[in-house]
């Protein structure tokens, strides 16, 4: 069995903003290749909460954010809107991550650090080819 290496960082640029998860946004902004995406509110004061992030990759971040807008991935809108009515999506638009398991590790690593309210961290698992992974967001400097 290989050794894990030593620690790795991934740096990622996210989207410019969060859009506010509405139809036309969707069109807008959403992108049409697989990625991390994440649903987001913010309290009164703009301090944003992460309700939810998922890695699709078998579809586009655009067709994975309409299944929640139709109800046929959960969260549903519907449901996180009766909930959080500032409800927003961001993504990340490009990382140094360059294979799946370089995707997988980053996931994992986001999840961890931001703690999505409705993600179980224990169900996200890194590869194993580090003994730790974090993430910067390179788009904040």
């Amino acid at each position: 069995m290989p050794v894990a290496a030593a620690s790795r960082e991934f740096g990622v640029w996210q989207s410019e903003r969060s859009y506010r998860f509405k139809e036309e946004a969707l069109y807008n902004h959403a992108p049409q290749n697989p990625g991390i995406y994440e649903l987001v509110t913010f309290d009164a004061q703009q301090n944003a909460k992460i309700l939810y992030a998922d890695w699709v990759k078998d579809k586009s971040i655009y067709d994975a954010l309409f299944e929640h807008w139709r109800g046929e991935k959960k969260p549903a809108v519907q449901e996180l809107l009766a909930r959080y009515p500032n409800l927003y999506f961001s993504f990340v638009v490009d990382s140094d991550a360059s294979t799946p398991e370089d995707m997988q590790d980053l996931f994992y690593a986001m999840v961890q650090a931001d703690r999505p309210e409705l993600v179980n961290p224990a169900s996200v698992k890194p590869t194993g080819r580090y003994t730790a992974v974090t993430y910067k967001d390179k788009s904040l400097l």
